[in-house]
């Protein structure tokens, strides 16, 4: 009897070990969507980039308007 309850407790802590794996890789998969996140966050910062971009294209061609303008 002793015996067999030795066995069922290394039972039991194999199985708290496996817990505990599932939990590390539950972690990893945190990590990456914190990276995803960032990336995403990079994505808005290059958006938000672009849209100055366009907004400065819009005033090119606002002060080429002027110019046109300007000359008649």
């Amino acid at each position: 009897n002793e015996q067999e309850g030795e066995g069922r407790r290394q039972e039991a802590g194999s199985r708290r070990q496996k817990a505990g794996g599932r939990r590390q890789e539950a972690g990893g998969r945190s990590q990456e969507a914190g990276g995803r996140r960032q990336e995403a966050g990079g994505r808005r910062q290059e958006a938000g980039g672009r849209r100055q971009e366009v907004e400065g294209r819009r005033q090119e061609a606002g002060g080429r308007r002027q110019e046109v303008e300007g000359r008649r």
